[in-house]
Order: C-alpha cells, then sequence, then structure tokens
C-alpha cells in the first residue's frame, strides 16, 4: 500500500505540468469572468441611480412636509430621495475598483505554479526509469502546448466577456507562449531530477 503512494505521487508530480497548462488557461478565464460579471453589475447599479435621479428629479420631487415633532404649529420638511448613485459608487464601484488587482493574481497564480513544479522535482526521489518516462511526458506535453495556445488565441479574437480576457496581458503572453514555457519548465525539472539522482548515488556510496 505504501508503494502504491508513493507511484501515485510520482505519477502526479511527472503529470504536473499538464496540470500547469489547463489551469493556467482555467485560471484567466475563471478571474476574468469575475472582472467581467463585477463590471456588469457595477454598470446596472449606476444606471439606476442614475435613473432614479431623473425620476425624482435630483429629489426634488421626493419632497414632503409634515408637522413638526416639537410644535405642531410649524411645519417641517422631510425627503425620501437617497442617492443611489453615490451609494452605488462608494459599494460597487469601490469592489469593482478592487477586483481588478485579480489580472495580477492570475500571473502570480501562473508562475507560483510552475516554480512549485520546479521545485516538486528537485524534492523528488525517484528511481532512473521514471525519468526517461519523464522525458516522454515532457515531449508529450510540448507537442500538446500549441494546441491549447491556439484555443485559447481564437477565444481570444471572439472579444468573449466584452474583450476582458484582452486586458490580462502578461497572463495571456505566458498562455499564447505556452510551448516555450513548458519547455522551460520540462528542462528545468529534468534538470532537477537529475541532480536528485546525483544525490542519490552520492549517499549510497557514502553508505557503503
Amino acid at each position: 500500500m505504501i508503494k502504491m503512494v508513493r507511484l501515485d505521487k510520482k505519477a502526479q508530480g511527472t503529470f504536473g505540468i499538464f496540470q500547469f497548462m489547463v489551469v493556467a488557461v482555467l485560471c484567466v478565464i475563471l478571474l476574468g469572468g469575475l472582472i467581467w460579471i463585477q463590471g456588469k453589475v457595477t454598470s446596472v447599479m449606476h444606471d439606476v441611480g442614475v435613473q432614479n435621479d431623473i425620476a425624482t428629479n435630483n429629489g426634488a420631487n421626493s419632497v414632503f412636509h409634515f408637522p413638526c415633532p416639537d410644535n405642531v404649529s410649524n411645519t417641517c420638511t422631510g425627503s425620501t430621495y437617497v442617492n443611489m448613485t453615490q451609494a452605488s459608487d462608494l459599494t460597487f464601484g469601490q469592489v469593482n475598483s478592487a477586483i481588478q488587482a485579480l489580472r495580477m493574481v492570475a500571473v502570480v497564480y501562473i508562475l507560483g505554479l510552475a516554480v512549485i513544479i520546479i521545485v516538486t522535482f528537485a524534492l523528488m526521489r525517484m528511481s532512473r526509469i521514471w525519468f526517461f518516462a519523464y522525458i516522454l511526458i515532457s515531449m508529450l506535453a510540448i507537442i500538446f502546448a500549441p494546441t491549447i495556445s491556439n484555443a485559447y488565441l481564437s477565444l481570444l479574437q471572439t472579444g468573449i466577456m466584452d474583450n476582458t480576457l484582452a486586458s490580462f496581458t502578461t497572463a495571456n503572453w505566458i498562455i499564447l507562449n505556452l510551448p516555450i514555457i513548458v519547455l522551460v519548465i520540462s528542462v528545468l525539472g529534468g534538470i532537477m531530477l537529475f541532480i536528485g539522482f546525483l544525490k542519490n548515488d552520492s549517499e549510497v556510496t557514502n553508505l557503503t
């Protein structure tokens, strides 16, 4: 059972490059969708506030009169007017401004995932047989990467979500150049695995 668990961990680490490609695209699409949805909500709420101002003539039609509580002989003035435009800008508008930072979050997440994959290979201990499997899987990933890049490029060209995805400049560059990025990660991961083999050999030599 322990051997099977170790085998699964090695397989997951080896196929991590495929997870990187898929997760990178999904991350940009998901975060782009959140930015687009929040922008729509902010726009609608602002328009509602503007329409309310027009209907009430900026509060002039919401004025009413009533006897003053402290002196009923006098007449006090009140208003039911609420500046919904200002309220919307102070709530949904602030949220919309803050959520724009998700573009940077996408870049950090993608680069962080790439670093984690490389570090995982550096800490991984496996037999030399797995190294040849790693080379084959890396080659498949490099061959498959242009397909993902081209599919994402087609998605960008459709202008989906009011062309929000186009604003992910750095993240788009990474995905559109995915074959080169995957090649770099694969080479660095292979170097880390090879260094691990040398460490294992030196440890065995020291024990003997």
